[in-house]
């Protein structure tokens, strides 16, 4: 069943707003955005070098188009744009636009970012590969997000999703999150990612899988290999589902 209006347009309104009270603190206490402020897991790091492995995996090349979706404040962009390709980032907050752009400026980035709707895609260019990670599972209609994305690969295009699990639904910190900014926060399981796929018209499916947390001592070892094997079985907390899925 489709979302009444108003609950689609209060969702977005709420990141909108939940990005200009970020920017303004930032501005205010001069925090450092992910994965620098002391807030943000070392896991981060880990996610953003699984996705420029899946990248070049998927064949993109060098200064191949890049679309990251869902940017927020730049940075997946960023660190693709100093791998070689050529990189738009594209968010629906304009706060979120504003900081992506004041750091590709502090980093001398050719990153560029326009603010956009990801429902509706308009960008009036196709992409080579478009990333989409943490952002589908903050959405009222995920299935036309991914429909309006796949209008924007070329042929043999490749989309990236990265999301959280099932275990997200019952998270302690997802539902704090919701309660504190109205954001949804829904897990996803690889059947749904792939039926949306599908019903964009986007196949020959192939899944990634991160790796472990930076860590130190064998108690710790032996709690990442636990979660390490069960992230490629099935799911682990904390641990993204990766698919990917091409444009035929």
């Amino acid at each position: 069943m489709e979302p009444p209006a108003d609950h689609l347009a209060a969702n977005k309104l709420s990141e909108i707003e939940s990005a200009e009270r970020f920017r303004a603190q930032v501005e205010r206490t001069g925090e450092r955005t992910k994965p620098f402020g002391l807030q943000w897991d070392s896991a981060w790091w880990l996610k953003w070098a699984l996705v420029h492995h899946a990248v070049r995996t998927l064949g993109v090349p060098e200064g191949g188009a890049v679309l990251d979706v869902g940017t927020g404040t730049g940075w997946m962009a960023l660190l693709l744009s100093e791998a070689g390709f050529d990189v738009l980032g594209v968010d629906i907050a304009p706060a979120n636009i504003a900081l992506a752009r004041e750091h590709a400026e502090r980093w001398g980035s050719s990153a560029e970012f326009e603010v956009s709707d990801l429902e509706a895609l308009d960008l009036g260019r196709e992409f080579d590969a478009v990333v989409a990670f943490d952002v589908l599972h903050h959405l009222a209609r995920p299935d036309v997000a991914v429909r309006s994305i796949a209008a924007c690969l070329r042929p043999k295009g490749a989309l990236l999703i990265g999301e959280p699990s099932w275990l997200h639904r019952i998270s302690p910190n997802a539902r704090r999150v919701h309660r504190e900014t109205g954001w949804i926060e829904r897990g996803m399981t690889v059947r749904e990612l792939k039926r949306y796929c599908a019903e964009a018209g986007l196949g020959q499916f192939s899944r990634f899988f991160e790796s472990t947390r930076p860590h130190r001592g064998r108690r710790r070892f032996w709690w990442e290999a636990t979660r390490l094997a069960a992230a490629s079985v099935a799911v682990a907390p904390q641990y993204s589902v990766w698919l990917a899925a091409r444009k035929g």
